[in-house]
């Protein structure tokens, strides 16, 4: 490869997900877009983000002295080879020798029944605000199905589970469809809410597993998140919400990291906030109220 003669331009790289090899990997890419690049490593994939864009287990965050638009970069099928801390690709040079490492941080201390209750309507409430300008099939048709994955839940009933579950996997249009993203967003509440429960962790490995084996049926950018949520990794994005769900005690803190959440593409976050909402719903008792 000659990548390292061609390349015009070094970038340096502020942080990357814990998930991402540091020092050796090999890729092609396979979509850039404007403020992400997706990285083909053949059993992972790589998000090379710009700055400003949210952390990830497999995300590599440029620094601010890179562009804020990727696409005059890189090419589908470009190959990148990261070696010793360098990442060489046909026109850049990606610096990861000085980059931090992004890992989740510890959760917080939960809130009580009342306060999560309100954070369950406030959250709704930006849902509610933000689908009048951007809908999703979630929400023309999608009500019924995402109170039966509910109710399902609540009950801790893997076989009634697993077949609404695969209703969402694929479902609707986008690099994410947004059937997954409410998958990622559910299983990501459920993991924060399983409290050492054994019925809890059962249901939770039975629906994990489910979503690992359903990549097949969606799309490769979907595919990778639905594989990071079933081994319990998400970005910060998702985490922030969650967190504004269960711990947050400052009502405008919750609703930036709501709103957070939901400017992530044209209904992606939306839609994992919508299936965080409904991981709470199920499990706290401050979803029944």
């Amino acid at each position: 490869m000659s990548g390292a003669t061609e390349a015009t331009r070094a970038w340096a790289v502020a942080r990357v997900g814990y998930r991402v090899p540091r020092r050796r990997f090999d890729g092609v890419v396979r979509g850039v877009f404007a403020r992400a690049c997706y990285i083909d490593c053949g059993d992972s994939l790589l998000t090379l983000a710009a700055a400003g864009v949210s952390d990830g287990p497999a995300t590599i965050v440029l620094g601010p002295d890179a562009p804020a638009d990727l696409r005059g970069a890189f090419d589908p099928g470009d190959a990148l080879r990261c070696r010793g801390g360098r990442v060489v690709g046909r026109r850049v040079v990606l610096e990861l020798g000085r980059a931090g490492t992004w890992r989740a941080a510890k959760p917080p201390s939960s809130l009580d029944d009342a306060d999560v209750a309100a954070r369950i309507a406030l959250a709704r409430g930006r849902l509610a605000e933000g689908r009048r300008a951007r809908s999703s099939v979630l929400d023309r048709s999608g009500s019924a199905a995402i109170a039966g994955v509910e109710r399902a839940c609540r009950r801790l009933d893997v076989a009634e589970a697993l077949p609404r579950i695969e209703r969402f996997v694929g479902w609707g249009e986008g690099l994410t469809p947004a059937g997954d993203d409410y998958l990622v967003g559910l299983c990501a509440a459920l993991g924060a809410l399983v409290q050492g429960d054994a019925a809890r962790r059962a249901f939770l490995a039975g629906v994990r597993r489910f979503v690992a084996s359903q990549r097949a049926r969606t799309t490769p950018i979907s595919a990778h998140g639905l594989a990071l949520a079933s081994r319990g990794h998400f970005n910060a994005d998702v985490l922030r919400a969650l967190d504004g769900l269960r711990a947050e005690r400052d009502a405008h803190a919750a609703r930036i990291a709501f709103d957070g959440l939901m400017a992530v593409g044209a209904t992606s976050g939306a839609d994992a906030l919508t299936g965080i909402v409904s991981g709470f719903v199920a499990w706290t008792r401050a979803g029944e109220q």
